[in-house]
Protein backbone atom coordinates (compact mmCIF):
# COMPACT_ATOMS: atom_id res chain seq x y z
CA UNK A 1 0.00 0.00 0.00
CA UNK A 2 2.79 2.35 0.78
CA UNK A 3 4.48 1.64 -2.61
CA UNK A 4 1.32 2.57 -4.50
CA UNK A 5 0.95 5.78 -2.54
CA UNK A 6 4.60 6.76 -3.34
CA UNK A 7 4.18 6.11 -7.10
CA UNK A 8 1.05 8.22 -7.19
CA UNK A 9 2.79 11.09 -5.41
CA UNK A 10 5.74 11.09 -7.92
CA UNK A 11 3.37 11.05 -10.89
CA UNK A 12 1.42 13.95 -9.39
CA UNK A 13 4.58 15.99 -9.00
CA UNK A 14 5.68 15.39 -12.64
CA UNK A 15 2.32 16.41 -14.06
CA UNK A 16 2.30 19.47 -11.84
CA UNK A 17 5.63 20.72 -13.35
CA UNK A 18 4.66 20.40 -17.02
CA UNK A 19 3.52 24.05 -17.36
CA UNK A 20 6.88 25.20 -16.00
CA UNK A 21 8.80 23.26 -18.69
CA UNK A 22 6.52 24.67 -21.34
CA UNK A 23 7.23 28.25 -20.12
CA UNK A 24 10.99 27.68 -20.28
CA UNK A 25 10.78 26.67 -23.94
CA UNK A 26 8.88 29.83 -24.70
CA UNK A 27 11.59 31.86 -22.93
CA UNK A 28 14.31 30.26 -25.07
CA UNK A 29 12.43 30.99 -28.25
CA UNK A 30 11.84 34.62 -27.24
CA UNK A 31 15.51 35.06 -26.36
CA UNK A 32 16.69 33.64 -29.68
CA UNK A 33 14.32 35.83 -31.70
CA UNK A 34 14.98 39.01 -29.72
CA UNK A 35 15.85 42.17 -31.72
CA UNK A 36 16.80 45.42 -29.98
CA UNK A 37 14.91 48.66 -30.59
CA UNK A 38 16.18 50.98 -33.35
CA UNK A 39 17.50 53.58 -30.90
CA UNK A 40 19.90 50.99 -29.46
CA UNK A 41 21.36 50.01 -32.84
CA UNK A 42 23.59 51.78 -35.38
CA UNK A 43 21.81 49.91 -38.17
CA UNK A 44 18.54 48.15 -38.93
CA UNK A 45 18.06 44.73 -37.34
CA UNK A 46 17.83 43.04 -40.74
CA UNK A 47 21.30 44.19 -41.94
CA UNK A 48 24.28 41.87 -41.71
CA UNK A 49 27.03 44.43 -42.47
CA UNK A 50 29.37 45.71 -39.81
CA UNK A 51 28.77 49.48 -39.40
CA UNK A 52 31.44 51.83 -40.72
CA UNK A 53 32.69 54.15 -38.01
CA UNK A 54 33.59 57.82 -38.43
CA UNK A 55 37.20 56.86 -37.83
CA UNK A 56 37.15 54.49 -40.81
CA UNK A 57 35.67 57.15 -43.07
CA UNK A 58 38.33 59.68 -42.10
CA UNK A 59 41.04 57.10 -42.51
CA UNK A 60 39.84 56.30 -46.03
CA UNK A 61 39.74 60.02 -46.82
CA UNK A 62 43.35 60.48 -45.71
CA UNK A 63 44.44 57.40 -47.66
CA UNK A 64 42.90 58.91 -50.79
CA UNK A 65 44.69 62.22 -50.09
CA UNK A 66 48.02 60.40 -49.83
CA UNK A 67 47.37 58.62 -53.11
CA UNK A 68 46.65 61.95 -54.80
CA UNK A 69 49.91 63.38 -53.48
CA UNK A 70 51.85 60.38 -54.71
CA UNK A 71 50.31 60.61 -58.19
CA UNK A 72 51.10 64.30 -58.31
CA UNK A 73 54.79 63.79 -57.55
CA UNK A 74 55.00 60.74 -59.77
CA UNK A 75 54.04 63.11 -62.58
CA UNK A 76 57.39 64.85 -62.08
CA UNK A 77 59.07 61.75 -63.48
CA UNK A 78 57.11 62.22 -66.72
CA UNK A 79 57.87 65.93 -67.02
CA UNK A 80 54.64 67.36 -65.59
CA UNK A 81 54.52 70.96 -66.95
CA UNK A 82 52.68 72.18 -63.85
CA UNK A 83 55.77 71.56 -61.71
CA UNK A 84 58.42 74.27 -61.70
CA UNK A 85 61.79 73.23 -63.14
CA UNK A 86 65.10 74.97 -63.83
CA UNK A 87 65.05 74.18 -67.55
CA UNK A 88 62.45 72.40 -69.66
CA UNK A 89 63.59 71.46 -73.19
CA UNK A 90 61.07 71.76 -76.00
CA UNK A 91 58.86 68.76 -76.71
CA UNK A 92 60.17 68.29 -80.25
CA UNK A 93 63.76 68.64 -79.20
CA UNK A 94 63.26 66.23 -76.30
CA UNK A 95 61.57 63.65 -78.51
CA UNK A 96 64.34 63.97 -81.11
CA UNK A 97 67.19 63.53 -78.63
CA UNK A 98 65.72 60.86 -76.34
CA UNK A 99 66.54 58.10 -78.78
CA UNK A 100 70.01 59.51 -79.37
CA UNK A 101 70.68 59.85 -75.63
CA UNK A 102 69.90 56.16 -75.05
CA UNK A 103 72.71 55.11 -77.43
CA UNK A 104 76.30 56.01 -76.55
CA UNK A 105 77.51 55.62 -80.14
CA UNK A 106 74.76 57.86 -81.51
CA UNK A 107 75.55 60.48 -78.86
CA UNK A 108 79.24 60.43 -79.78
CA UNK A 109 78.42 60.85 -83.45
CA UNK A 110 76.13 63.77 -82.70
CA UNK A 111 78.77 65.54 -80.64
CA UNK A 112 81.31 64.99 -83.41
CA UNK A 113 79.27 67.26 -85.68
CA UNK A 114 78.67 71.00 -85.24
CA UNK A 115 76.41 71.20 -82.19
CA UNK A 116 74.11 73.85 -80.76
CA UNK A 117 74.01 74.73 -77.08
CA UNK A 118 70.35 73.68 -76.75
CA UNK A 119 71.12 70.15 -77.93
CA UNK A 120 74.06 69.89 -75.55
CA UNK A 121 71.88 71.01 -72.63
CA UNK A 122 69.23 68.40 -73.43
CA UNK A 123 71.77 65.61 -73.75
CA UNK A 124 73.22 66.61 -70.39
CA UNK A 125 69.80 66.43 -68.71
CA UNK A 126 69.18 63.00 -70.25
CA UNK A 127 72.60 61.41 -69.65
CA UNK A 128 74.35 63.14 -66.77
CA UNK A 129 74.94 60.61 -63.97
CA UNK A 130 74.58 63.13 -61.15
CA UNK A 131 71.17 64.13 -62.48
CA UNK A 132 70.09 60.51 -62.88
CA UNK A 133 71.27 59.73 -59.33
CA UNK A 134 69.18 62.62 -58.00
CA UNK A 135 66.14 61.21 -59.82
CA UNK A 136 66.77 57.81 -58.20
CA UNK A 137 66.84 59.41 -54.76
CA UNK A 138 63.60 61.21 -55.63
CA UNK A 139 61.96 57.91 -56.61
CA UNK A 140 63.15 56.39 -53.33
CA UNK A 141 61.55 59.26 -51.41
CA UNK A 142 58.24 58.66 -53.17
CA UNK A 143 58.09 55.19 -51.61
CA UNK A 144 57.66 56.86 -48.23
CA UNK A 145 54.03 57.62 -49.20
CA UNK A 146 53.27 53.89 -49.08
CA UNK A 147 55.04 53.62 -45.74
CA UNK A 148 52.88 56.35 -44.22
CA UNK A 149 49.81 54.13 -44.11
CA UNK A 150 51.70 50.87 -43.62
CA UNK A 151 51.98 50.77 -39.82
CA UNK A 152 48.59 52.35 -39.19
CA UNK A 153 46.87 49.91 -41.54
CA UNK A 154 48.56 46.99 -39.81
CA UNK A 155 47.35 48.29 -36.43
CA UNK A 156 43.82 48.69 -37.75
CA UNK A 157 43.77 45.12 -39.05
CA UNK A 158 45.29 43.81 -35.84
CA UNK A 159 42.64 45.43 -33.67
CA UNK A 160 39.91 44.24 -36.02
CA UNK A 161 40.96 40.60 -35.62
CA UNK A 162 42.03 40.56 -31.98
CA UNK A 163 39.50 42.72 -30.18
CA UNK A 164 37.18 40.69 -27.95
CA UNK A 165 33.56 40.67 -29.05
CA UNK A 166 30.70 41.22 -26.64
CA UNK A 167 27.19 40.11 -27.48
CA UNK A 168 25.10 42.47 -25.42
CA UNK A 169 22.19 44.36 -26.86
CA UNK A 170 22.45 45.72 -30.37
CA UNK A 171 24.47 44.29 -33.26
CA UNK A 172 27.50 42.10 -32.66
CA UNK A 173 30.02 44.92 -32.71
CA UNK A 174 33.62 44.74 -31.46
CA UNK A 175 35.35 47.17 -29.22
CA UNK A 176 36.33 50.57 -30.57
CA UNK A 177 39.03 51.64 -28.12
CA UNK A 178 39.42 55.32 -27.44
CA UNK A 179 43.17 54.83 -27.50
CA UNK A 180 43.01 53.80 -31.17
CA UNK A 181 40.78 56.68 -32.19
CA UNK A 182 43.51 59.31 -31.79
CA UNK A 183 46.06 58.24 -34.43
CA UNK A 184 43.35 58.14 -37.07
CA UNK A 185 43.29 60.43 -38.92
CA UNK A 186 45.01 63.31 -37.10
CA UNK A 187 48.52 61.91 -36.77
CA UNK A 188 48.17 60.08 -40.07
CA UNK A 189 47.48 63.38 -41.87
CA UNK A 190 50.56 64.94 -40.27
CA UNK A 191 52.65 61.97 -41.35
CA UNK A 192 51.49 62.50 -44.93
CA UNK A 193 52.40 66.18 -44.73
CA UNK A 194 55.85 65.34 -43.38
CA UNK A 195 56.44 62.97 -46.29
CA UNK A 196 55.12 65.57 -48.73
CA UNK A 197 57.65 68.10 -47.45
CA UNK A 198 60.40 65.48 -47.66
CA UNK A 199 59.46 64.80 -51.29
CA UNK A 200 59.55 68.53 -51.99
CA UNK A 201 63.07 68.66 -50.55
CA UNK A 202 64.09 65.76 -52.79
CA UNK A 203 62.55 67.46 -55.84
CA UNK A 204 64.49 70.65 -55.15
CA UNK A 205 67.64 68.53 -54.85
CA UNK A 206 66.87 67.11 -58.30
CA UNK A 207 66.51 70.62 -59.70
CA UNK A 208 69.77 71.64 -58.06
CA UNK A 209 71.53 68.72 -59.76
CA UNK A 210 69.95 69.62 -63.10
CA UNK A 211 70.85 73.27 -62.61
CA UNK A 212 74.49 72.56 -61.78
CA UNK A 213 74.89 70.17 -64.72
CA UNK A 214 73.32 72.58 -67.21
CA UNK A 215 75.35 75.51 -65.88
CA UNK A 216 78.57 73.50 -66.12
CA UNK A 217 77.89 72.44 -69.71
CA UNK A 218 76.93 76.00 -70.69
CA UNK A 219 80.18 77.38 -69.30
CA UNK A 220 82.17 74.62 -70.98
CA UNK A 221 80.40 75.33 -74.26
CA UNK A 222 81.36 79.01 -74.20
CA UNK A 223 84.90 78.21 -73.10
CA UNK A 224 85.17 75.79 -76.02
CA UNK A 225 83.85 78.49 -78.34
CA UNK A 226 86.42 81.02 -77.09
CA UNK A 227 89.27 78.51 -77.30
CA UNK A 228 88.47 77.72 -80.92
CA UNK A 229 88.16 81.42 -81.76
CA UNK A 230 91.43 82.16 -79.98
CA UNK A 231 93.19 79.46 -81.99
CA UNK A 232 91.89 80.96 -85.23
CA UNK A 233 93.04 84.46 -84.24
CA UNK A 234 96.42 83.14 -83.11
CA UNK A 235 96.88 81.39 -86.46
CA UNK A 236 96.27 84.73 -88.20
CA UNK A 237 98.79 86.36 -85.86
CA UNK A 238 101.41 83.75 -86.76
CA UNK A 239 100.80 84.40 -90.46
CA UNK A 240 101.19 88.16 -89.89
CA UNK A 241 104.44 87.60 -88.01
CA UNK A 242 105.73 85.49 -90.89
CA UNK A 243 105.09 88.42 -93.23
CA UNK A 244 106.73 90.82 -90.80
CA UNK A 245 109.77 88.56 -90.56
CA UNK A 246 110.10 88.58 -94.35
CA UNK A 247 110.01 92.38 -94.33
CA UNK A 248 112.59 92.51 -91.51
CA UNK A 249 114.93 90.11 -93.34
CA UNK A 250 114.62 92.11 -96.57
CA UNK A 251 115.41 95.37 -94.81
CA UNK A 252 118.32 93.74 -92.95
CA UNK A 253 119.77 92.40 -96.19
CA UNK A 254 119.46 95.89 -97.66
CA UNK A 255 121.26 97.34 -94.67
CA UNK A 256 118.33 99.43 -93.56
CA UNK A 257 117.88 97.77 -90.14
CA UNK A 258 119.81 95.68 -87.65
CA UNK A 259 119.61 91.95 -87.13
CA UNK A 260 117.92 92.62 -83.79
CA UNK A 261 114.63 93.28 -85.61
CA UNK A 262 114.80 89.84 -87.16
CA UNK A 263 115.56 88.27 -83.78
CA UNK A 264 112.70 90.09 -82.05
CA UNK A 265 110.11 89.10 -84.61
CA UNK A 266 111.25 85.46 -84.48
CA UNK A 267 111.02 85.45 -80.67
CA UNK A 268 107.52 86.89 -80.84
CA UNK A 269 106.49 84.29 -83.42
CA UNK A 270 107.88 81.35 -81.40
CA UNK A 271 106.10 82.46 -78.23
CA UNK A 272 102.89 82.87 -80.22
CA UNK A 273 103.25 79.36 -81.64
CA UNK A 274 103.72 78.03 -78.10
CA UNK A 275 100.55 79.82 -76.98
CA UNK A 276 98.76 78.22 -79.91
CA UNK A 277 99.82 74.75 -78.68
CA UNK A 278 98.56 75.58 -75.17
CA UNK A 279 95.21 76.63 -76.61
CA UNK A 280 94.94 73.25 -78.37
CA UNK A 281 95.60 71.38 -75.13
CA UNK A 282 93.09 73.57 -73.31
CA UNK A 283 90.52 72.66 -75.94
CA UNK A 284 91.06 68.97 -75.20
CA UNK A 285 90.56 69.62 -71.49
CA UNK A 286 87.26 71.36 -72.17
CA UNK A 287 86.11 68.58 -74.48
CA UNK A 288 86.95 66.03 -71.79
CA UNK A 289 84.81 67.99 -69.33
CA UNK A 290 81.88 68.03 -71.75
CA UNK A 291 82.24 64.29 -72.31
CA UNK A 292 82.11 63.80 -68.56
CA UNK A 293 78.93 65.86 -68.28
CA UNK A 294 77.17 63.83 -70.96
CA UNK A 295 78.59 60.53 -69.65
CA UNK A 296 80.81 59.68 -72.59
CA UNK A 297 84.32 58.23 -72.59
CA UNK A 298 87.16 60.44 -73.79
CA UNK A 299 87.02 60.56 -77.56
CA UNK A 300 88.25 62.65 -80.47
CA UNK A 301 87.63 66.40 -80.91
CA UNK A 302 84.07 67.58 -80.51
CA UNK A 303 82.24 69.39 -83.26
CA UNK A 304 82.39 73.13 -83.73
CA UNK A 305 80.05 75.08 -81.44
CA UNK A 306 77.20 76.59 -83.42
CA UNK A 307 76.86 80.13 -82.05
CA UNK A 308 74.81 83.10 -83.08
CA UNK A 309 75.17 85.62 -80.29
CA UNK A 310 74.63 84.93 -76.57
CA UNK A 311 71.33 86.13 -75.14
CA UNK A 312 71.75 88.35 -72.08
CA UNK A 313 69.23 89.60 -69.54
CA UNK A 314 67.68 93.06 -69.77
CA UNK A 315 66.30 92.98 -66.22
CA UNK A 316 67.66 95.17 -63.45
CA UNK A 317 68.94 93.83 -60.07
CA UNK A 318 65.76 94.55 -58.02
CA UNK A 319 63.60 92.45 -60.36
CA UNK A 320 66.28 89.75 -60.51
CA UNK A 321 66.42 89.60 -56.70
CA UNK A 322 62.66 89.06 -56.48
CA UNK A 323 62.95 86.26 -59.03
CA UNK A 324 65.80 84.63 -57.12
CA UNK A 325 63.92 84.77 -53.79
CA UNK A 326 61.03 82.93 -55.45
CA UNK A 327 62.86 80.37 -57.61
CA UNK A 328 66.27 79.68 -56.08
CA UNK A 329 66.41 76.01 -55.09
CA UNK A 330 68.49 76.50 -51.93
CA UNK A 331 65.85 78.83 -50.50
CA UNK A 332 62.94 76.63 -51.53
CA UNK A 333 64.60 73.57 -50.04
CA UNK A 334 65.19 75.37 -46.73
CA UNK A 335 61.54 76.42 -46.64
CA UNK A 336 60.43 72.83 -47.19
CA UNK A 337 62.80 71.60 -44.48
CA UNK A 338 61.30 74.16 -42.11
CA UNK A 339 57.79 73.00 -43.06
CA UNK A 340 58.75 69.40 -42.45
CA UNK A 341 60.24 70.16 -39.02
CA UNK A 342 57.21 72.22 -38.00
CA UNK A 343 54.90 69.31 -38.78
CA UNK A 344 57.17 66.87 -36.97
CA UNK A 345 57.07 69.08 -33.90
CA UNK A 346 53.30 69.35 -34.12
CA UNK A 347 53.00 65.57 -34.43
CA UNK A 348 55.32 65.03 -31.46
CA UNK A 349 53.42 67.56 -29.35
CA UNK A 350 50.12 65.85 -30.06
CA UNK A 351 51.48 62.39 -29.32
CA UNK A 352 53.80 63.14 -26.41
CA UNK A 353 52.76 66.23 -24.49
CA UNK A 354 49.76 66.00 -22.13
CA UNK A 355 46.56 67.48 -23.53
CA UNK A 356 44.43 70.20 -21.95
CA UNK A 357 41.95 67.57 -20.75
CA UNK A 358 42.68 64.70 -18.34
CA UNK A 359 40.37 62.53 -20.48
CA UNK A 360 38.36 61.39 -17.47
CA UNK A 361 35.11 61.47 -19.44
CA UNK A 362 36.35 59.32 -22.33
CA UNK A 363 35.03 55.77 -22.43
CA UNK A 364 35.54 52.83 -24.74
CA UNK A 365 32.85 50.98 -26.67
CA UNK A 366 32.35 48.10 -24.23
CA UNK A 367 29.53 45.69 -23.61
CA UNK A 368 26.58 46.57 -21.38
CA UNK A 369 27.90 44.58 -18.45
CA UNK A 370 30.18 47.52 -17.61
CA UNK A 371 27.33 49.19 -15.81
CA UNK A 372 24.93 48.00 -13.19
CA UNK A 373 25.45 45.43 -10.43
CA UNK A 374 27.15 42.99 -12.83
CA UNK A 375 29.77 45.49 -14.05
CA UNK A 376 33.29 44.10 -14.15
CA UNK A 377 35.00 47.54 -14.30
CA UNK A 378 33.85 51.15 -14.51
CA UNK A 379 33.18 52.54 -17.99
CA UNK A 380 35.52 55.50 -17.38
CA UNK A 381 38.06 56.65 -14.81
CA UNK A 382 36.62 57.44 -11.40
CA UNK A 383 39.81 58.86 -9.89
CA UNK A 384 42.89 60.75 -10.98
CA UNK A 385 46.31 59.51 -9.86
CA UNK A 386 49.04 62.10 -9.51
CA UNK A 387 51.76 59.51 -9.88
CA UNK A 388 52.43 55.91 -10.77
CA UNK A 389 54.29 53.78 -8.28
CA UNK A 390 56.27 55.27 -5.42
CA UNK A 391 56.36 58.94 -6.29
CA UNK A 392 56.91 58.39 -10.02
CA UNK A 393 55.28 60.84 -12.46
CA UNK A 394 52.10 59.81 -14.23
CA UNK A 395 53.91 60.15 -17.61
CA UNK A 396 57.38 58.75 -16.88
CA UNK A 397 58.86 59.60 -20.31
CA UNK A 398 57.39 63.08 -20.45
CA UNK A 399 60.59 64.82 -19.34
CA UNK A 400 62.90 63.02 -21.75
CA UNK A 401 60.58 63.48 -24.69
CA UNK A 402 60.01 67.11 -23.86
CA UNK A 403 63.79 67.60 -23.94
CA UNK A 404 63.79 66.13 -27.44
CA UNK A 405 61.09 68.59 -28.45
CA UNK A 406 63.07 71.52 -27.03
CA UNK A 407 66.07 70.35 -29.04
CA UNK A 408 63.99 70.13 -32.21
CA UNK A 409 62.50 73.57 -31.63
CA UNK A 410 66.00 75.05 -31.38
CA UNK A 411 66.95 73.33 -34.62
CA UNK A 412 63.85 74.83 -36.21
CA UNK A 413 64.87 78.30 -35.05
CA UNK A 414 68.35 77.69 -36.46
CA UNK A 415 66.85 76.71 -39.83
CA UNK A 416 64.74 79.87 -39.91
CA UNK A 417 67.81 82.02 -39.20
CA UNK A 418 69.73 80.12 -41.87
CA UNK A 419 66.91 80.88 -44.32
CA UNK A 420 66.99 84.56 -43.42
CA UNK A 421 70.76 84.63 -43.92
CA UNK A 422 70.47 82.84 -47.28
CA UNK A 423 67.83 85.31 -48.44
CA UNK A 424 70.11 88.20 -47.50
CA UNK A 425 73.07 86.54 -49.25
CA UNK A 426 70.91 86.10 -52.37
CA UNK A 427 70.89 89.88 -52.83
CA UNK A 428 74.70 89.86 -52.87
CA UNK A 429 74.96 86.89 -55.23
CA UNK A 430 72.48 88.37 -57.69
CA UNK A 431 74.15 91.77 -57.62
CA UNK A 432 77.61 90.26 -58.20
CA UNK A 433 76.40 88.05 -61.07
CA UNK A 434 74.57 90.96 -62.69
CA UNK A 435 77.70 93.14 -62.38
CA UNK A 436 79.87 90.53 -64.11
CA UNK A 437 77.32 90.18 -66.91
CA UNK A 438 76.92 93.93 -67.31
CA UNK A 439 80.68 94.44 -67.46
CA UNK A 440 81.11 91.70 -70.08
CA UNK A 441 78.37 93.27 -72.23
CA UNK A 442 79.81 96.80 -71.90
CA UNK A 443 83.36 95.69 -72.69
CA UNK A 444 82.15 93.62 -75.62
CA UNK A 445 80.50 96.72 -77.03
CA UNK A 446 83.64 98.77 -76.42
CA UNK A 447 85.96 96.32 -78.20
CA UNK A 448 83.49 95.63 -80.99
CA UNK A 449 82.73 99.27 -81.80
CA UNK A 450 86.14 100.91 -81.48
CA UNK A 451 89.13 99.03 -80.01
CA UNK A 452 89.33 96.26 -82.65
CA UNK A 453 88.91 98.75 -85.50
CA UNK A 454 91.55 101.06 -84.06
CA UNK A 455 93.99 98.19 -83.57
CA UNK A 456 93.43 97.15 -87.18
CA UNK A 457 94.11 100.68 -88.39
CA UNK A 458 97.25 100.89 -86.25
CA UNK A 459 98.50 97.58 -87.68
CA UNK A 460 98.02 98.74 -91.28
CA UNK A 461 99.74 102.08 -90.67
CA UNK A 462 102.69 100.49 -88.85
CA UNK A 463 103.27 97.98 -91.65
CA UNK A 464 103.44 100.72 -94.29
CA UNK A 465 105.56 102.92 -92.07
CA UNK A 466 108.04 100.13 -91.29
CA UNK A 467 108.37 99.16 -94.96
CA UNK A 468 109.11 102.83 -95.76
CA UNK A 469 111.59 103.09 -92.92
CA UNK A 470 109.60 105.77 -91.10
CA UNK A 471 108.71 103.68 -88.05
CA UNK A 472 110.81 101.82 -85.51
CA UNK A 473 110.46 98.07 -85.07
CA UNK A 474 109.34 98.50 -81.43
CA UNK A 475 106.33 100.47 -82.61
CA UNK A 476 105.57 97.87 -85.26
CA UNK A 477 105.70 94.88 -82.93
CA UNK A 478 103.60 96.86 -80.41
CA UNK A 479 100.87 97.37 -83.02
CA UNK A 480 100.88 93.62 -83.77
CA UNK A 481 100.53 92.76 -80.08
CA UNK A 482 97.76 95.34 -79.72
CA UNK A 483 95.86 93.78 -82.64
CA UNK A 484 96.16 90.28 -81.14
CA UNK A 485 95.05 91.40 -77.67
CA UNK A 486 92.10 93.40 -79.01
CA UNK A 487 90.74 90.52 -81.11
CA UNK A 488 91.24 87.97 -78.32
CA UNK A 489 89.56 90.32 -75.84
CA UNK A 490 86.58 90.76 -78.14
CA UNK A 491 85.97 87.01 -78.34
CA UNK A 492 86.69 86.62 -74.62
CA UNK A 493 84.03 89.20 -73.77
CA UNK A 494 81.59 87.44 -76.08
CA UNK A 495 82.19 84.14 -74.29
CA UNK A 496 82.13 85.90 -70.90
CA UNK A 497 78.65 87.20 -71.69
CA UNK A 498 77.44 83.61 -72.17
CA UNK A 499 79.31 82.37 -69.10
CA UNK A 500 78.10 85.15 -66.79
CA UNK A 501 74.52 84.75 -68.05
CA UNK A 502 74.73 81.04 -67.20
CA UNK A 503 75.96 81.96 -63.71
CA UNK A 504 73.15 84.47 -63.29
CA UNK A 505 70.59 81.81 -64.26
CA UNK A 506 72.17 79.49 -61.69
CA UNK A 507 71.82 82.14 -58.97
CA UNK A 508 68.21 82.82 -59.97
CA UNK A 509 67.35 79.12 -59.93
CA UNK A 510 65.56 79.40 -63.28
CA UNK A 511 66.84 79.53 -66.84
CA UNK A 512 65.54 82.81 -68.22
CA UNK A 513 63.75 82.57 -71.56
CA UNK A 514 62.19 86.03 -71.64
CA UNK A 515 63.53 89.56 -71.13
CA UNK A 516 66.71 88.75 -73.02
CA UNK A 517 68.46 90.40 -75.94
CA UNK A 518 71.31 89.19 -78.17
CA UNK A 519 74.70 90.90 -78.16
CA UNK A 520 75.18 93.31 -81.07
CA UNK A 521 76.86 91.80 -84.09
CA UNK A 522 80.41 92.89 -84.81
CA UNK A 523 81.80 93.00 -88.34
CA UNK A 524 85.54 92.40 -88.33
CA UNK A 525 87.84 93.40 -91.18
CA UNK A 526 90.71 91.27 -92.39
CA UNK A 527 94.17 92.31 -91.19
Amino acid sequence: MSLKILSAAVALMLFANLPAYAGYDDLKRNYASYRPPAYLSHRSSGSSKVPVTERDEKFKFEIAAVERLKRKWAGALDGDPSLEVFLQPGDRQLARLKTVASDRTATSELLGNPIALEDLETLTLLRNQTVLAAWNRFRATLEAFDQVAGLDEILRRYTAFTEDLTVGVGPMKGQDPVGMKFPFPGIFALKAQVVDQEVRVAKESVEMARREAVTAVRKSFWELFYTRQAQSITDKMIALLDQLESVAVTRYEAGKTSFQDVIKVRITRETTIENRISLGEKQRNIETKINELVNLPEKGPLGRPVVEEPLVSEMEPPALVMMALSHRQELRRLRHRIGKMERMIEMAERMILPSYSMNLSLYADRSVNQVGTQARKPPFMTSSAASVGAGLPKLPWYGAQDAYLRETRQKLLALKKELANSEAATHTHVRQAWFELDRAVREFGLYGKSVVKLSQAALSVSNRGYEAGNLSFADVIGSYTLWLDANLSLEKRRADAGITQAELDRILGKSMTKNKKPLPRVTKTKP
